[in-house]
């Protein structure tokens, strides 16, 4: 049986639309295994041939021209689904890297990105969970290029998780296809100086750069409570806050604060009448993890 742990990531970090995304230590487990008779750990679904992780090990198989191995798939749940935290990335990322290792492929870190990309359409999600830390990657005409950023210094993570879901597709539908030339610019600094915050440990003007006029004010429809609950979290210390990928989470990120923000999160939600779940977590280094058992 093979044991695949991929993490949850946020993308867009504000400014950095559709080409940023962050590990986070939070991690969903599949489990690959032949035999029905598999003793599998508690907590664990199988899951349908039609799923992502089944669809991720059939692009590798296409692409080095093998036949996919016919195997189960279960999966052990930890990250919440639909609610921007990279749960479709976790089940895409972990049936490419299990594939890889089940074919011998010995594929490269780009090959692997490339094929999660033709499944996600974008990279931004993919990048983080396969290799862990925060990852700046863009689409070109010869495919997926990345850099992996570690950031100089650590920082706490807060991510609220309303009780409400939302789907990627959904959140896309409400974004222009054109928006103003000065928009644009108003997110390239911003997101010029995300990158130089990391870089640099400097997180002071982490709130200005994580501010956004690309995805964010179109999303607020859709998520009740958003501006209300990164506003607080800001009043209450918060280097900066951001709608987690497409939404509805919100995630903040504090140098020492993290116990009083979780509690000013839950609470502003709790005024627009929306439950959510708090985790206190961290930037995840690691990237996607397997074991043979």
């Amino acid at each position: 049986m093979l044991k695949v742990c991929v993490p949850a990531t946020s993308a867009n970090l504000g400014s950095g639309f559709d080409c940023v995304g962050v590990a986070l230590n939070l991690y969903n487990e599949l489990y690959f295994f032949a035999d029905q008779k598999a003793s599998l750990p508690m907590g664990t679904s199988l899951l349908n041939k039609e799923s992502l992780a089944h669809q991720g090990m059939l692009q590798v198989a296409k692409y080095v021209g093998k036949k996919s191995p016919k195997l189960n798939i279960a999966i052990k749940t930890v990250v919440p689904r639909a609610r921007g935290l990279g749960s479709s990335a976790t089940l895409t990322v972990a049936g490419l890297v299990a594939a890889n290792l089940l074919l011998k492929a010995d594929l490269k870190e780009e090959e692997l990105l490339n094929l999660a990309s033709k499944i996600e359409g974008h990279p931004d999600n993919a990048a983080p969970a396969l290799l862990g830390g925060l990852v700046n990657s863009v689409t070109t005409e010869v495919g997926i290029k990345y850099i992996k950023v570690t950031p100089q210094q650590p920082l706490q993570v807060i991510v609220a998780v309303p009780d409400f879901k939302l789907a990627t597709a959904e959140a896309r539908k409400v974004l222009p296809a054109v928006v103003p030339h000065q928009d644009a610019v108003f997110n390239t600094g911003r997101f010029g100086m995300l990158m130089a915050s990391f870089l640099t440990g400097d997180y002071q003007l982490l709130s200005l750069a994580m501010q956004d006029r690309l995805h964010q004010p179109y999303r607020l429809p859709l998520v009740p409570g958003l501006n209300e609950v990164m506003s607080a979290v800001l009043a209450h210390g918060a280097l900066g806050s951001c709608l987690s990928g497409a939404g509805p989470s919100v995630l903040a990120f504090s140098d020492n604060k993290a116990d009083q923000l979780r509690k000013v999160m839950e609470e502003t939600w709790k005024e627009h009448g929306i439950s959510a779940k708090t985790y206190l977590l961290k930037i995840s280094e690691e990237g996607t993890k397997y074991c043979f058992n």
